[in-house]
Formats: C-alpha cells, structure tokens, sequence
C-alpha cells in the first residue's frame, strides 16, 4: 500500500510545482525585456545565446517535471533545482555585459525561492553558491580569462581591481543578507503556520466536542436573537417537541412555547441579568400530543461579554409531574391510612362484640319465619363489615416484610389448591399454570405477601369471568437471554415477571389509570383495596406491575420483580 505523505511533504511538493512554474515565467520575462530592451536602442539582440537560454530552462523544467515522481528525497530535488537555476542566472549575466550586467539581482530571487522552499540552512547554502558563482565569473572577466558577450560597445573605462572588488563585496554582502532576512521571515513564518495549525487543530477538536456536547445533551437545547428568533435547537430538542430545526428557524420563541412566563422573559430580555429564569407549563408538541415541559432561559454572550441572545434549555417533566402527583396523593393516602386505621380498630372492637352477641341469641333463641331471617342477614353482613375492616387494616397498616429465597411456583401453586376448595371458586372457569424453568422460579420475597398478592389477582380474574373463561399464570425470568447458569442459580439478581391472564370482561380505557387505587372498585359489592394491596406489596418488593387490557376480550396483569439479594 502506498504510503499517503505528510502534511509537511504536501506543502513541500506544492511548493516545488510552484517554483517549476514560476521559473518559466521569469527566465521569459527577463529575457524578453532584454531583446525588447536591445531592438529599441537600435542594437542587433544575441538572439542565439537568448534561445538557447530560454532552451535550456525549458528542457530543465520538463527534466524536473519527468523526475518529479521518481526522487524520494524531495529536499535534493529542490537543492538540485535551486543550483539550476543559478548556472541559468550565471549564463544570463555573462550573455548581458559580465561586471556590467544589471541582471545580478537575479541570485537574490533563487536565495529568496531557497529561504521559502529550503527555509534558512537552504537560504545559506544558495547564497554561498551564488556568492562563488557571481565571484568566479566576475574574476575570469577581470583576468581576461573569459570575455562575456555584449550587444553594445563596452564603457571606456577599465576598472581597477579595488573597485570590482567592492562591487563583488557589496554583492556578496547583499546575497548573505538577503539569506539572513529572508530565512529570518521563513523561519517565523514557519513557526507561525505551525502554531497556527495546533490551534486550528484544538479549535476543530473543541468544535467537535461542543457539538457532541450539544448533540448528545439528555435536554432539549435552543439559542435566540435578542427579538426572540430562534437559531439553533439540538436533537434532543427536535425529539421533545417534534419539530425538526429546519421547521422552526427564525420562528419566535414564544409563539413555540406558548407558556405563561416566556413571553415576559423577550419583551425584555435584558431584564435577566445573570440570573435563569424558569416557566412550567403544557406544550403541544408537533404530534398533537400534550405533554408538561420545564425551561430555563439565561443571556447569551459572546467572548466580550457583550449580550448576543437568550439561551433556553428544557426537558420533558412529564413523567416528573405524574410522580409527584402519585407521592402527593400517597402522601395524603398515608395520612388518611393512619387516622383511619385508628378508627378501623376501635370499630372492630365493638363489632366482634355485637357479631358474637348475635351469634349466641340466633342460637339461644327459638326463631322462626322473618325474624330468623333478618338475625342471618345481620350476621352475614357482621361478617362482611368485620372482612372488610380486615382487609383495610391489611392495606393500611401491613405487617413487616420477612424476605427470604422462595419458589414463586410452589407459593403459585399453593394458592390454586386453596382457591380450588374456597367458596369463591366457579367451576367453569379454566385455570392453567405454565411455568419456563422447571427448576422453580426463585426470587427474593415474603412469601406470604406474595400469596396474598396472588390470591387478589386470582380472584379479581374470576370477578371478571362470571359465566366462565380461563385464567392463565405464566412465571419466567425476564430476560430470556440470560446464561443457563444464571438462570439456575436463586441467587441471581434478574427480573422475575408474573403474568395473571384472563379472558374477562376486560377493563376500560378510562378506569385503567385508577384500578390500583384504594377503594376504586366497578363492582357492587366490592371494596376496592384488592388491587391497591397487591399495588403496595409489589412496590415494597422493589418490583413494578403494568396492566394490558382490551374490553370484552381479557386482561393480562404483569408482574416484574428484580430478585434482590437481601442478605
């Protein structure tokens, strides 16, 4: 595989395309200005010696061209390519007059191109070569050793040997420091564009980060103009509200959030100051869907600390909202659980009192006809009113949990047996165990809360078959993908579900979010703390319990319970 180059070999081999370019370009400018130059003072041009220059640099560059792909080292191409051009520069100042050639400052040019492509060691080293190349010919000129070429008559004045000296030393001198100051700027131009691509690089890392930041944020995030226009709006926003960022762009924040406070918060937004400013309300989002959102606006500034905008952050408090609702109303349920299992108490007193008293009349007393009948009807519903009263102070005051490692299956089982034999019990009604692990389902519970739970729910599905059906109990661990180890272990901390299936009358839509509250009940003569006691013992256990139901066809109460290791 080819080895993609650096970014410093990039630079350097534009660099270098640039060089071959720019060197067509001035040996023809140059050259030309000098048949341009001769042809208007009426003098015949070297046209041989021109051509054979402009020749030279032509086959040159098409040389470099055909070896660009074929030298490694791109830094001796380069020194090759600048020692080139000298020997064309020397050529030049011999064809144009030798000493008296104006074209001398053609050096400086390849020591400027060496400081830019070779940086100061390259500038050094071109300006030495130019140095000993400019004084090499100049000194075979004054020795007669060469005769350089001209298109006009020499001057006639010889030059004494200190004064080509001078002219070689102010020369040379402007040659080293042309090096000097060009390599200098190279040097810090390079220091520059290296500093500049770190910070470049950390800006684009920044950058990045703050918008996996913004992207990933669990809040919905959104930035406005000082009038309220919005301007950007994260993905977690677009997910809260429904709308896409393309949807809402310059809409005005308050017509999107219609609440009560935030179209206070941009009629000034300066009003602010550094402190957020929240508003709770109802927003319908894209779908119709309403739901309950809490938003904080603060300023936007910019590095100057001068005020750009308003920035909004929001979350859906839906779910928040629905469980302070369920403690208050918790709350207010314990409170009135506490005053009335007091009276619950002082009731059930006296009542076992009269039920006994009643009891020992029916059977002391000879009676018959109505009156014998009205002393059972009082009997009966003593013992309706006394397990009433019992299941309440069940409810309202449980009794501590002893947790210990139970098989939810045999505890199950128990239950039916005990239904199968209770008055309750309606032969046609189907009921059916199916359990995943034969090993037992094992979890963590009071396993006599548990039955009671069991019992509730069995019985409620039998309320809701009364001229029969079928009751299905499935237990299962949770996730089925579970090692098999795992599974076996009754130590395991996965999620235990239990599944109640009837094939009842089903249950409304509109009573589904009230069927665990204490005394809601649908029939007429229940009293609605079945279904709120098997609700506070499941939430005592750690676990959760859903409801699915459809009207007419069934019920099914799920029971999830994360089998904790309490010991």
């Amino acid at each position: 595989m080819k080895k993609e180059p650096s970014s410093s070999e990039k630079d350097l081999l534009f660099k270098i395309k640039v060089l071959m370019v720019l060197r067509v370009v001035i040996i023809t400018i140059f050259l030309g200005a000098v048949v341009i130059f001769q042809y208007q003072v009426g003098q015949l041009p070297l046209i041989l010696p021109i051509t054979i220059l402009i020749t030279v640099t032509y086959l040159l560059t098409i040389l470099y061209a055909l070896l660009f792909g074929l030298i490694k080292n791109l830094r001796i191409f380069c020194y090759i390519q600048t020692i080139g051009d000298l020997l064309v520069e020397t050529g030049v100042i011999y064809i144009t007059g030798g000493i008296e050639s104006p074209f001398f400052f053609l050096y400086i040019l390849t020591i400027i191109t060496a400081s830019i492509v070779l940086y100061r060691p390259g500038s050094y080293i071109i300006a030495s070569l130019a140095s000993i190349l400019y004084g090499t010919i100049i000194d075979l000129e004054l020795y007669n050793i060469i005769h350089p070429m001209r298109s006009y008559p020499k001057a006639p004045i010889s030059y004494e040997p200190s004064y080509i000296f001078y002219i070689v030393l102010i020369n040379i001198s402007a040659f080293f420091l042309v090096a000097f100051l060009s390599g200098y700027l190279s040097e810090k131009l390079k220091k520059v564009r290296k500093e500049l691509k770190e910070k470049s690089g950390d800006l684009i890392e920044l950058q990045r980060f703050h918008e996996n930041v913004v992207r990933s944020i669990g809040s919905g995030l959104l930035t406005t103009t000082l009038k309220g226009e919005i301007n950007s709006f994260n993905q977690a926003a677009e997910g809260i509200t429904g709308y896409k960022f393309e949807e809402i762009i310059e809409t005005p924040c308050p017509d999107l959030f219609d609440l009560p406070r935030v179209r206070m918060v941009f009629a000034e937004p300066i009003m602010i100051g550094d402190n957020s400013y929240r508003g709770e309300g109802i927003f319908r989002r894209k779908d119709g869907k309403e739901i309950y959102i809490g938003i904080n606006f603060s300023l936007l500034r910019d590095e100057m600390d001068r005020i750009k905008g308003v920035i909004g952050i929001f979350q859906d408090i839906t779910r928040l909202k629905e469980m302070e609702e369920k403690v208050a109303r918790a709350e207010r349920f314990a409170a009135i659980g506490k005053v009335s299992a007091g009276i619950a108490h002082e009731i059930r007193n006296p009542l076992a009192s009269i039920s006994g008293s009643i009891e020992v009349l029916r059977d002391e007393l000879n009676l018959d006809g109505e009156n014998r009948r009205l002393l059972d009807i009082v009997v009966r519903e003593a013992d309706r009113l006394n397990m009433i009263i019992k299941q309440f102070l069940s409810y309202a005051s449980p009794k501590p949990s002893k947790f210990r490692q139970c098989n939810i299956n045999e505890i199950i089982e128990e239950t039916i047996t005990l239904l199968k034999n209770s008055k309750e019990y309606n032969p046609n009604i189907e009921l059916v165990t199916s359990f995943n692990n034969r090993k037992g389902i094992w979890a963590e519970i009071d396993p006599e809360q548990m039955k009671q739970v069991f019992w509730n729910l069995s019985l409620n599905a039998m309320q809701a078959m009364p001229e029969g059906g079928r009751l299905e109990i499935n237990t299962s661990y949770y996730n089925n993908n579970i090692d098999r180890d795992v599974i076996n272990n009754p130590l395991s901390r996965q999620k235990v579900k239990i599944v109640f299936s009837d094939t009842g009358i089903g249950i409304l839509q509109k009573d589904k979010d009230n069927v665990f509250d204490p005394f809601f009940t649908t029939k007429d003569e229940g009293t609605g703390l079945g279904l709120a006691t098997v609700y506070r013992i499941v939430e005592n256990h750690g676990g959760y319990i859903d409801i699915e139901s459809t009207p007419g066809k069934g019920t099914s109460v799920n029971i999830y319970i994360i089998n904790h290791n309490r010991s």
